[in-house]
């Protein structure tokens, strides 16, 4: 898998790619495994919100249902991740210049989208906390109002730079540059400099403070919950809201968790991979599998955010249990194997039509 020293068929007869066959098929199976789980997942989450109204008028859930849409077109981009680091790291071709430019664009567009989230998430939840006064003034406009804008942010920061930074070009193997490491499709070497000036203005400001302020905000929100939980006294009402602000303690927990374990290695790579550094089978080998296992984490952090939309919320949980029995399993009956429509005919799997039965969830 990790094999440096198998040689590419180009006109360079030193040139050695900085992965083999075996490495190929372990990262399509990873990117197009994750592809899957994100698709899945994120809009199984997206459905159950949209679906219920108690769900959809929630604030809270208006956000994560912003961060499932994020989630959803970095899965729905993450082949071409694949492409790049892959079948066409050397040659971008046949796929036109368009499509890296868009998955640049695109990629730290959502990059932003989802710290900007993360951290408003928190802030909302520490407000709904500490000033519940304030918290129950919020409108759901307000809400969409606070999303339109990190999205359109996010957009005129992330997008359009990207789009003019990004490009697929032939890289010259032989220089001492960093370019020579990279994809085919990466940063435009005339555009180098402002890519630099990029990652110091812009990732601080959408990456890094968010990271930061988000650590902060949690732990000042386990602290509050902590010394409320030791001046109130006990009775039923208190511990029904005590409980309730753990376990969004717990969600917002999980994911700052993801969170940092996707993009604190993700900002890690972008850093390194601009410094000057030998151009040695060692270095080409080092920056492609830091760029890909980065990746992996990356894409392994959107795809868990779902999981702990769930782990973390009691009325999430119920209504994913009664959208999943309602409007998917409603239409299996698991014991004749038929698939049927309410008021409609079965269609059977099995060589006997003639049975029916209770459809599962009704």
């Amino acid at each position: 898998m990790f094999n440096v020293t198998t040689a590419l068929p180009t006109e360079n007869a030193t040139y050695e790619r900085p992965f083999d066959e075996i490495g190929i098929a372990v990262s399509a199976f990873i990117i197009l495994a994750f592809l899957v789980l994100g698709l899945f997942g994120n809009g199984l989450t997206f459905a159950v919100i949209v679906t219920y109204r108690m769900l959809s008028e929630n604030v809270f859930m208006r956000f994560i249902l912003s961060l499932c849409v994020s989630d959803l077109i970095s899965a729905l981009i993450s082949w071409l991740f694949l492409y790049r680091r892959t079948w066409g790291f050397d040659v971008w071709a046949p796929l036109p210049d368009i499509f890296c430019k868009f998955y640049w664009a695109a990629d730290i567009m959502t990059n932003f989208v989802t710290a900007l989230h993360i951290f408003s998430f928190a802030v909302l939840r520490l407000i709904s906390i500490q000033f519940p006064v304030v918290y129950n003034k919020m409108k759901i406009w307000h809400g969409n109002i606070w999303i339109a804008i990190i999205w359109v942010l996010s957009f005129l920061c992330g997008f359009l730079p990207s789009w003019f930074i990004f490009g697929a070009n032939e890289r010259d193997r032989l220089s001492n540059s960093p370019d020579a490491r990279w994809p085919a499709c990466t940063v435009i070497w005339e555009q180098f400099e402002f890519y630099k000036l990029f990652q110091e203005v812009c990732y601080p400001i959408f990456l890094y403070l968010p990271l930061v302020g988000v650590v902060v905000v949690c732990s000042a929100i386990v602290f509050i919950v902590r010394i409320k939980s030791r001046k109130v006294a006990p009775s039923k009402k208190c511990e029904k809201r005590q409980k309730r602000e753990k376990q969004a303690v717990l969600q917002l927990l999980l994911i700052m968790a993801s969170f940092l374990i996707g993009y604190i290695p993700f900002t890690a790579y972008e850093f390194w991979a601009v410094q000057d550094l030998p151009v040695t089978p060692y270095y080409r080998f080092a920056d492609y599998w830091f760029g890909m296992i980065e990746y992996f984490f990356l894409r392994f952090s959107e795809c868990v955010n779902p999981l702990f939309y769930n782990l973390g919320s009691a009325k999430m949980r119920r209504h994913t249990k009664k959208f999943i029995q309602t409007k998917i399993l409603c239409c299996i009956d698991w014991k004749k194997g038929t698939f049927s429509q309410r008021g409609g005919r079965s269609f059977s799997a099995t060589v006997d039509r003639s049975t029916t039965g209770t459809n599962f969830g009704v």
